[in-house]
């Protein structure tokens, strides 16, 4: 349950607003993204020059990115090393690691294939503060391998990659 939640949110999420928004035209450059993409793995390179995963997402971190078409999105990506809830359920502590260890945002984006960026502009998400934000992101596509580049970076990280695998029926 503890992964399907969060999935199944983005995913309510994406379906209501590609239903909102079904007469959007589609994204620029969407062709090439479009689809299903499985997190792989999140790279930071720290100022000493050392790497490390994202720390919020831990060291094996979980997730998809759907891009629709039409110029919506969603990612829910999460910890999966957090410990199963026990019978009771759960517990303050496990709900907050929950929120603090999961990323779950919906947007509109557009792919600038002439500068190498998708934006976003985000519409939802677990965070109130991020809704209404525009974020750019320099992409690279190989194939069906896709490479984010988040901005802004956190203190002390130099480089910060997050590597997808498109996912094929």
């Amino acid at each position: 349950m503890r992964k399907t939640l969060p999935f199944a949110i983005a995913l309510a999420g994406l379906a209501a607003a590609s239903a909102i928004h079904a007469a959007t035209p589609a994204a620029a450059g969407a062709p090439r993204v479009s689809g299903a993409w499985r997190l792989v793995e999140t790279r930071q390179r720290l100022v000493d020059g050392s790497s490390r995963t994202d720390p919020d997402l831990g060291a094996h971190p979980s997730g998809y990115m759907i891009y629709d078409p039409s110029g919506r999105m969603c990612t829910v990506f999460s910890d999966t090393d957090r410990p199963r809830w026990g019978p009771a359920g759960p517990t303050d502590a496990d709900l907050r690691a929950m929120f603090n260890n999961t990323v779950v945002y919906c947007a509109r984006y557009e792919v600038d294939e002439a500068r190498g960026v998708i934006v976003f502009h985000l519409e939802d998400g677990n965070s109130p503060n991020a809704v209404g934000v525009t974020r750019e992101r320099r992409f690279e596509l190989v194939g069906d391998s896709l490479t984010l580049y988040p901005n802004p970076l956190p203190a002390g990280v130099t480089a910060w990659t997050i590597h997808l695998q498109r996912v094929r029926p």
